[in-house]
């Protein structure tokens, strides 16, 4: 018997999936597959597991983001390779990803997380620096993840300051 690394066995383990279950993971459920505005419904699909950590730890639910983002590097660049294509429009788990984590830095309230949500789109869609730079340099399926990443810091970030701000002053 031949020994491996941990890694080499896993990265064997995930080569045994079906392609339609990376197709599934990557499509966000098939919210990928909407004929129109695929990636806004894929970021709601990322409400829904925003709010489905609400009761998590802390922990939990990183873990929960941290394995959601390893997944998606992983069914993204499953896709890329079966299609060929850089950014396939189907693959929605990115804005699925990145709507979740910009909610859950957010006050749990309707109406922050409306503006969460918009905000994310709207840095997710337009990309302005730095989040420019990872869509335009990085690829694969970690590239289509980070750029999302990035935007959902962006906007968290925005959002809590302006949170802070509106605090300070009432």
């Amino acid at each position: 018997m031949i020994a491996c690394h941990s890694w080499e066995a896993g990265r064997n383990l995930m080569h045994k999936f079906p392609p339609k279950f990376a197709y599934l993971l990557a499509t966000s459920l098939g919210a990928g597959l909407s004929p129109i505005w695929p990636g806004t419904v894929g970021a709601m699909v990322g409400v829904a597991v925003a709010a489905a950590l609400i009761p998590a730890s802390p922990w939990l639910t990183v873990l929960a983001y941290a394995a959601l983002f390893a997944v998606g590097i992983w069914a993204s660049s499953h896709v890329i390779a079966r299609t060929g294509t850089e950014d396939p429009q189907i693959v929605v788990i990115d804005e699925t990803f990145g709507a979740a984590v910009t909610l859950s830095m957010l006050p749990l309230d309707p109406l922050w997380w409306a503006a969460g949500f918009l905000a994310f789109r709207f840095f997710d869609v337009v990309k302005p620096w730095p989040i420019r730079i990872m869509h335009d340099k990085l690829r694969g399926g970690a590239g289509i993840m980070l750029d999302d990443a990035a935007a959902a810091v962006v906007a968290g970030a925005l959002l809590l300051l302006l949170n802070g701000l509106i605090e300070h002053f009432r």
